[in-house]
């Protein structure tokens, strides 16, 4: 029988005719070939890009050395050790893998999602447009970032519970330290089988190659520049401690960019004093702990089943904009909270909602992006020529993530009440 609560979602999914979800699909999964794969493709090539980095560090691991050698290396240390079979092949080769490993990474976190949000078509609609239209996918994709893999974790930790949502949190902790904000979840649940696997698991995948590269001797058992992960004012940090360590270092009109927000994009770059590496630190904490506050005090210190990812995918949202090192391509991190929200509004008709939703994530990554690009080819590089400009557009992406946490904190205690449908 059908009730007044699941009434919303009936009309909502019924204004989506076949046909034209058909070709709304078909015009997605178009886009997102040529953008994601076509356009990527001829790229694949023994040119650097991020996986250079882990090539190199799982190399070193082959040989019985700290992955640290290579001074550009410093991610955790389950990065190199994952990658390591990569490193029995040649780069173009490693490269052509892991893009394949990424596609499958990505489209498998669709499908999943896919499936949470209730498998119809105002579902089928809304991951297909996040993932096509995202933008950030392509970035992570042609640097061979570990984004798509980190996706499917935290798609794994919002719509599963227990020892399958713990495992997953710890595994995105042991490769970046982001997804580790998750674990309020199964806290806030008082789920004790979760955060028992979690704790384990994310314990064993930091502590244990950390021990296997102190054992070895050989090379350094830590990053060279671990102050790097204090913060960065490079131009593609998007995040609030970035915000401020531009603001602390500013650019003089029609001169050269200051030197940390041109070359400061990783340890060898950069030189940050040490009251700006704590300033962004200070300000990393004061935001996430106000952030986490503001979620205890909505959910009043516990979630239900039918909080929890909506929990999940505030966090997320909070930790991009929190975090002293946020990357223009973390924004991919943002995919499941964005189909959650852009699901809910639909099935609800909650058209201003759905608005503000289209337009906080093309402002996370697609207009920022376009922009920047568009002056950094005005202006040959990197410039002075508008500090304005620079500001604005490296600013934007980390309140619109804010905004974004406060919608889904919105949403969450709309959730309160709400029974738990069958997956």
């Amino acid at each position: 029988m059908e009730n007044a609560a699941s009434r919303p979602y009936n009309l909502g999914v019924a204004r989506l005719k076949l046909p034209a979800m058909i070709l709304f699909l078909v015009c997605c999964v178009a886009y997102y070939v040529k953008v994601n794969v076509g356009d990527l493709l001829p790229g694949i090539t023994d040119s650097p890009s991020d996986l250079s980095h882990y090539y190199r560090a799982a190399f070193c691991v082959l040989q019985a050395q700290s992955p640290y050698t290579d001074v550009d290396f410093d991610y955790p240390p389950a990065v190199a050790f994952l990658v390591t079979p990569l490193a029995f092949t040649d780069y173009v080769t490693a490269r052509r893998i892991w893009f394949w490993c990424s596609q499958g990474f990505l489209l498998l976190a669709a499908f999943l999602t896919w499936r949470a949000l209730g498998r119809d078509r105002a579902a089928a609609c809304c991951v297909a447009s996040v993932w096509a239209l995202g933008g950030a996918a392509w970035e992570g994709l042609a640097l061979g970032q570990l984004g798509p893999l980190l996706v499917l974790l935290l798609v794994l930790a919002y719509w599963r519970e227990a020892a399958a949502q713990g495992a997953a949190v710890a595994a995105g902790f042991s490769l970046k330290f982001i997804p580790g904000v998750v674990s309020i979840v199964p806290l806030l649940r008082r789920d004790w089988r979760a955060l028992a696997v979690l704790a384990a698991l994310g314990i064993s995948g930091v502590v244990v190659p950390f021990a296997v590269i102190s054992h070895w001797k050989s090379g350094p058992a830590f990053p060279v520049r671990a102050d790097y992960w204090m913060g960065t004012p490079a131009v593609l940090n998007w995040s609030l401690p970035a915000v401020a360590l531009r603001i602390a270092d500013p650019p003089v009109l029609g001169a050269k960019l200051p030197r940390n927000w041109e070359f400061g994009n990783g340890p060898e770059g950069l030189h940050l004093p040490r009251g700006q590496r704590w300033l962004s630190a200070g300000i990393a904490a004061g935001v996430l702990l106000a952030g986490l506050a503001a979620l205890v005090t909505v959910c009043r210190g516990r979630l239900n089943g039918a909080q929890a990812p909506w929990a999940a995918a505030a966090l997320i949202s909070l930790s991009v904009a929190a975090s002293p090192i946020s990357w223009n391509h973390y924004q991919i991190l943002q995919y499941p909270g964005l189909a959650l929200l852009l699901c809910s509004a639909v099935r609800r008709r909650r058209w201003l909602l759905g608005a503000c939703t289209v337009v906080l994530g093309a402002l996370l990554y697609q207009i920022p992006r376009e922009v920047l690009r568009a002056y950094y080819v005005q202006h040959s590089g990197w410039s002075a020529a508008s500090p304005a400009t620079l500001y604005i557009w490296t600013s934007v992406t980390p309140v619109a993530a804010l905004l974004l946490f406060g919608l889904l904190l919105r949403q969450l205690t709309a959730e309160a009440a709400t029974p738990h449908r069958p997956r």
